[in-house]
């Protein structure tokens, strides 16, 4: 296992390593774009409570994604998995700033990165998986060479994966209308499907396999609201049809549609219905 941070803005972790306990993990990382291959094993995480499953269990796969705020991580330790991976971050400053010297030819990108945590996977080049094993085994104990190794690796590594979501973004350029048009239902259906549930872009984009700004985009597009206003009116209307047929309270239909205060609950109601909560279960 080793930690190195270079003068390029990239943090180095490696690892190759049999988790010897059941156990949770909590820490804080600051804004970074992130990019990892996972050689063996599976690595488990949440975000600010937004799960990350790295798994390449069946063969070695890459991960790209950003976190773009400061956030809490819970590492979630499994007893007697082998884990293999190689872990490379940088200032998402530093890499939108890079990005932004060419906006039309990045925006896809910069979107993404600053759309919040949304992992997108990629198939790493056999050189790529040679360069990850040779950073976590390096050739050299020398610490000057060993640093000059790292970076040069960690920044082929990190440019490759730029590379695979630079191809991706171009691939969608041009939408098929059709195609966009079934993505908005399935999006659609999913929410509605899902509406109890904690729903966010990110959980979204990581159920759907879309990135969150292409989720908002498609979904804009065919219907012309936003997803946020979709949900939040879907529960609003949810929470009606509970108070009118089944006779649940203004404070129970509130937490049915996800408020916290009745008060905010009711703003929203008559924002959306024209009416005040307590006329509308008392027709």
């Amino acid at each position: 296992m080793s930690f190195s941070d270079t003068r390029s803005y990239l943090d180095i972790h490696t690892s190759d390593t049999m988790e010897m306990t059941n156990a949770i993990a909590d820490y804080e990382v600051g804004a970074a774009v992130k990019v990892a291959i996972v050689l063996k094993g599976r690595v488990q995480a949440e975000f600010d409570g937004v799960p990350v499953d790295l798994d390449a269990r069946d063969h070695p796969v890459g991960f790209i994604w950003s976190v773009s705020q400061p956030s809490k991580v819970r590492r979630y330790i499994h007893k007697g998995s082998e884990i293999s991976k190689v872990m490379i971050s940088a200032h998402l400053d530093w890499v939108v700033e890079k990005l932004k010297k060419s906006p039309s030819r990045y925006r896809g990108i910069v979107d993404f990165f600053q759309s919040g945590i949304s992992v997108r996977t990629w198939q790493p080049s056999r050189r790529i998986l040679a360069l990850a094993n040779q950073l976590i085994y390096p050739q050299t104990d020398e610490p000057l060479l060993r640093e000059l190794y790292s970076e040069s690796r960690g920044l082929e590594i990190f440019a490759e994966a730029l590379g695979a979501l630079q191809a991706e973004e171009n691939t969608q350029k041009e939408p098929d209308p059709i195609d966009q048009y079934f993505k908005a239902q399935e999006i659609r259906e999913f929410i509605i499907e899902h509406i109890p549930d904690d729903l966010s872009l990110t959980t979204l984009s990581l159920s759907l396999g879309m990135s969150v700004a292409n989720l908002q985009r498609i979904f804009k597009n065919a219907y012309g609201t936003t997803i946020k206003d979709f949900i939040r009116e879907t529960r609003l209307v949810a929470a009606r049809d509970a108070m009118e047929k089944d006779g649940l309270t203004i404070g129970q239909a509130a937490w049915l549609a996800g408020y916290s205060s009745p008060a905010n609950f009711a703003t929203a109601f008559k924002r959306v219905f024209g009416m005040s909560p307590s006329d509308s279960r008392d027709r």
